[in-house]
């Protein structure tokens, strides 16, 4: 308590003490940076309807009445998150000329004009116009509602208002249950809806109505026409005097009209003529307000309201020209109006005679005003235009390029390039070819023709002429015919010339001529009549590309030689090889030369015609080795490829030596080197060094008859070897039986054990020495005597062979041997999974040799499941086989089986004891015992249960075990758990199933300290606290009264206030 008292003493002297401003301050800068966040719509600007605008020139932006609108608007989210949902409205208020707002209007139905979208956006795309859920986010901050400005809509269609006469405010709002300030939710613009007027000009072909442009028919030059005027406006207009300026203008023989029954002449005065369009009526021209029946009368040709007076002619073309126009243009003038304007406004000013003040008198009369405009100038005026044409033409309709033809110019084109496309041509020889085609206004007339042409190379003209017809280079010929309808002629034809093209920049040039009016025609079916082309524009054409030289294509390079290239083989060395050249299809141009990293092959150069695609040659000794060959294929502008092949070339040559007892040797050898080949040393060697010698794989021993030294002048790797083969001949009178070469390491490997005879006093022994072998190197040939005797397999048996399973999945493998392992034995393991696989094969298994002395083996692999039945083989082996072999099988065991484990373990306390005692789950088959794990201080799990649990109780079914509980002194909680364990050790884990709380105030082992106490007893051990940590807390409370008295002394003298506080 009196700490309780002290802190607080010390809290209210802190307090007492402390600028409370300085707990303000923090505050201040909190609600200074707390403004205010979120999502914020605001409309921006309202872009349709536009805001009318009205000066002193007039009004701007007005919309007419009946024509309709929609509505548009730039809604920006200018708070700084994103806003989810949205609604907004749009209102239609009345206003005045004090631009108040009024009532919301309505429409011609009496329905308020205000629409209401509360679907603009939320989080479902399938109800909202926009999805807040959608990504990327459709409103997010500083970002405009639908990418900028937006088309207003409601239930999916756009928002659509069909205005009436009169002064509005439109007003556009968004709403959100997010907005942070609705204070710039609303935006509005004025809009002034006025009525209309217009007079409407229209001019149609009586023919053709619905065409503004009229092909008058060969047989006929005159068209008839209609003007009509119509007036028209959102409200009554009868304009009156109508004046619309008439034009003719073209190629016009004559022009009529008719106009209140009188024929006008529509052709003079240049084909302008000024017609005044309406009805004439009796109407009020002028009337005095002042005076009702001062009123004025006359005549005038008025267009009543939404009535159409019409004006019919007739325009008759010059047939004398080819090619015939006439445009006729009608457009509005000026109209006349009765009503009260400007001009018609009075004013007269009194003078009162005594006082002489002035009275000023507006009398706002009717009169008639001309005007020059109406409310839709773009229908003020209009225009037509018609043709007659008979005129005469041909034209060049196509140019292009054939090429892929010999190189003499024989055989059919592979292609087409034409004009406009762009695309480069090949070099050789070409045929120019151009379409042309009658295209005159009657088919009946027939025109003569030529076509000249020119071919322009990097500036030079190269080739020119005049051509008119193809008779060679195509599938289809064509001869000379006029250009028509007429029998003897044709509507089109086409014409050719052959050209050779090398390589640079081409220009062709086609232009094709008529036969001029007057010229003669030639007799026979193909006359013509001579005319004027009336188009000359279509008469020529031009093609530009690029010339290129395709390179020759090499198709084949083969060596024709078969097999292995060998010095002094039979036959020649050679070679074939095809090429194409697009630019000269049969070939003949193209030339050939074989060469080598030596220089050229002689004898295999030229064309294909000299043979030169084959190269034969002879195989000499400057070619081995590597033989690099080359051909170039060359065409006739220069152009060449190349192509190479790598050949191998091999040596050949006979090493031979003769000993001085009589012994030969030789060696034919085929080798990648350009170097000889010989027998250095062949020398007899005494056979007393090989008597009674023991041969491998062979029983007995064996005498030699013949022996030599051997060494080669040089040895070769098996890659620089094709083909070798070694003999050796000797007197037959040694009755040698086999040949044996004992290498550098004195191995004896067996050559030939079949002798043969050659000749009446020889014997021979021929070894063929494998495939990828070096040449045999130096070594000692010995020719034995004797026949030789075959080896069998050991003599040695396995015998007492066992094998069992053991701990973790290894198993054990035992043995003993029966007979005497000779050098040549070895004891052989063979482990597999599968049956049936066993010694000496033992393929793709676990085969080690082991070393003779050893009599046991311990295999383990942990890739193997448990379960694994394993088949085991042990034997004496050598190269010739194996002895009867031990055989078993183990079965690899990890695990105790059964799924047994505890259950419902329970840990009691019996007085220095722990009895742990449990309930057993599953088959206890393959249960020897049970062992109990526990662990201080913390939980465990199956993966951490501990390893060392000593304690344990034999038997499938125990379910008992007391442990001595330990003698550590300390509060502690131990956890338990008991496991299964089989006969090899193999034991569960499982995680801890209960635990006990453990205490000991001391450790009560003896510790030898010659006292014979054991630990401590009495109430000492019995209090959680010692009594010196009494006396510790004691001392603290008395030095926190002393301080806290201190403190509040501080205060207490004179001048106390002066005191400068210092906690």
């Amino acid at each position: 308590m009196t700490a309780v008292v002290l802190a607080l003493l010390m809290m209210t002297s802190y307090l007492a003490v402390v600028d409370m401003t300085e707990f303000e301050e923090p505050l201040a800068e909190t609600q200074e940076t707390s403004a205010r966040a979120g999502a914020d719509p605001s409309v921006l600007a309202i872009t349709t309807p536009k805001e009318t605008v009205c000066d002193l020139n007039g009004c701007r932006n007005t919309l007419e009445v009946g024509q309709s609108t929609t509505f548009s608007a730039y809604i920006q989210n200018v708070g700084d998150a994103a806003g989810d949902d949205l609604a907004y409205s749009v209102t239609v208020y009345l206003t005045d000329s004090s631009g108040a707002v009024g009532n919301i209007a309505q429409d011609a139905n009496g329905q308020d004009l205000m629409w209401e979208n509360l679907d603009a956006m939320c989080d479902d795309g399938s109800v909202c116009d926009f999805d807040s859920t959608a990504t990327p986010h459709p409103f997010p901050a500083n970002a405009y509602l639908g990418g900028g400005k937006l088309t207003l809509q409601q239930g999916g269609a756009d928002i659509e208002w069909t205005p009436s006469e009169g002064n509005y405010i439109v007003q556009i709002s968004v709403s959100s249950l997010t907005d942070a300030d609705v204070a710039n939710n609303v935006e509005q613009i004025d809009v002034t809806v006025a009525d209309w007027a217009d007079v409407e000009i229209d001019l149609s072909w009586d023919s053709s109505p619905d065409q503004d442009s009229y092909t008058i028919p060969q047989a006929d030059s005159t068209a008839s026409f209609t003007l009509s005027v119509t007036a028209t406006g959102s409200d009554t207009f009868d304009p009156r005097s109508v004046n619309v300026r008439l034009a003719l203008s073209g190629d016009i023989d004559s022009a009529q009209g008719t106009l209140n029954g009188n024929s006008v002449n529509l052709s003079q005065n240049a084909g302008i003529t000024y017609l005044e369009a309406g009805t004439s009526t009796s109407v009020e021209v002028f009337s005095n307000i002042t005076d009702p029946n001062a009123t004025v009368q006359s005549n005038r040709n008025v267009v009543a309201y939404q009535n159409t007076w019409t004006f019919l002619g007739t325009v008759t073309v010059d047939s004398s020209n080819n090619d015939s126009r006439v445009t006729i243009d009608a457009e509005l003038e000026n109209y006349t109006l009765y009503g009260q304007f400007d001009e018609c406004v009075e004013t007269f000013v009194e003078t009162d005679p005594v006082t002489q003040e002035e009275t000023t008198t507006t009398y706002n009369n009717f009169c008639e005003v001309l005007v020059s405009n109406d409310d839709r100038p773009g229908t003020d005026e209009d225009s037509i235009a018609g043709t007659k044409s008979t005129y005469h033409d041909i034209a060049v309709s196509r140019v292009g390029v054939y090429q892929g033809y010999n190189a003499d110019g024989t055989g059919l084109p592979s292609s087409f390039v034409e004009a406009g496309s762009g695309q480069d041509l090949n070099v050789g020889v070409s045929r120019l070819y151009a379409e042309v085609q009658h295209r005159g206004s009657d088919a009946q007339n027939s025109y003569g023709w030529n076509v000249m042409y020119s071919v322009i190379k990097d500036g030079v003209n190269v080739a020119n002429g005049t051509v008119n017809d193809c008779t060679s280079g195509l599938e289809m010929s064509y001869m000379h015919q006029p250009l028509g309808g007429q029998p003897g002629a044709s509507l089109t034809g086409f014409v050719c010339v052959e050209v050779t093209l090398s390589p640079g920049e081409y220009e062709f040039n086609v232009e094709i001529m008529m036969d001029e009016r007057g010229s003669t025609p030639p007799e026979g079916p193909g006359s013509w009549s001579g005319a004027f082309d009336a188009r000359s524009s279509n008469d020529d054409a031009r093609m530009v590309s690029d010339v290129v030289n395709n390179l020759p294509l090499i198709t084949s390079f083969e060596l024709v030689t078969e097999g292995e290239l060998v010095v002094g083989m039979e036959g020649l060395l050679e070679f074939s090889v095809n090429a194409f050249d697009v630019d000269d299809p049969s070939g003949s141009g193209l030339m050939f030369n074989f060469t080598n990293q030596y220089g050229a092959f002689a004898g295999c150069q030229g064309s294909a015609a000299d043979g030169a695609t084959l190269c034969s040659t002879p195989l000499t000794n400057e070619y081995v080795g590597n033989l690099a060959v080359n051909v170039v294929v060359t065409d006739a502008h220069g152009g060449e490829v190349s192509s190479s092949m790598m050949l191998n070339v091999w040596n050949s040559a006979v090493g031979t030596a003769t000993s001085a007892a009589g012994v030969e040797i030789a060696y034919p050898l085929e080798y990648f080197a350009n170097s000889q080949f010989t027998i250095t040393t062949f020398e007899d060697v005494d056979l007393s060094n090989y008597a009674g010698v023991v041969l491998p794989d062979y029983t007995g021993s064996y005498d030699a008859v013949a022996a030599v030294n051997y060494v080669p002048s040089t040895t070769f790797a098996s890659a620089d070897v094709l083909s070798q083969t070694l003999t050796l001949t000797v007197d037959n009178t040694l009755g040698a039986t086999s040949l044996w070469y004992i290498d550098s390491n004195n191995r004896w490997i067996l050559f030939d054990g079949t002798s043969a005879e050659s000749g009446p006093t020889q014997m021979e022994f021929s070894y063929a020495v494998p495939a990828n072998s070096p040449v045999v190197p130096a070594g000692t040939f010995v020719m034995m005597g004797g026949q030789l005797a075959q080896a069998t397999i050991p003599t040695a048996t396995v015998s007492g062979f066992s094998v069992n399973s053991l701990q973790a999945g290894a198993i054990g493998i035992s043995w003993d041997i029966t007979g005497t392992l000779l050098a040549s034995d070895n004891v052989r393991i063979c482990v597999s999974d599968t049956p049936g696989v066993g010694l000496p094969d033992c393929v793709n298994e676990f085969n080690t040799t082991v070393l003779d002395t050893d009599r046991s083996y311990t295999y383990s692999n942990r890739d193997l499941a448990h379960g694994t039945v394993l088949h085991v083989n042990v034997a004496v082996c050598n190269d010739q086989g194996c002895s009867t072999a031990g055989m078993g099988t183990a079965t690899v065991d990890r695990e105790v089986e059964g799924d047994v484990r505890a259950t419902n373990l329970r840990v009691n306390e019996d007085g220095a004891d722990w009895v742990v005692s449990w309930d057993i789950e599953g088959n206890t088959d393959d249960v020897a015992m049970w062992h109990v794990c526990y662990m201080r201080a913390e939980a465990f799990t199956a993966a951490n249960m501990p390893t060392n649990c000593p304690d344990s109780v034999m038997g499938s079914d125990a379910t008992t075990l007391t442990i001595a509980k330990p003698t550590v002194a300390g509060t502690f909680t131990y956890y338990f758990t008991a496991v299964p364990m089989d006969n090899l050790s193999n034991m569960d884990a499982q995680g801890q199933m209960n635990s006990i709380d453990y205490f000991r105030a001391s450790d009560n082992t003896n510790m030898d300290d010659n006292n014979g106490t054991v630990g401590e007893t009495g109430d000492g051990a019995s209090s959680g606290i010692p009594t010196a940590a009494w006396g510790a807390i004691a001392g603290v409370i008395i030095v926190a009264f002393v301080v806290g008295a201190f403190i509040l002394s501080r205060g207490d003298g004179e001048g106390g206030d002066d005191e400068k506080w210092d906690y």
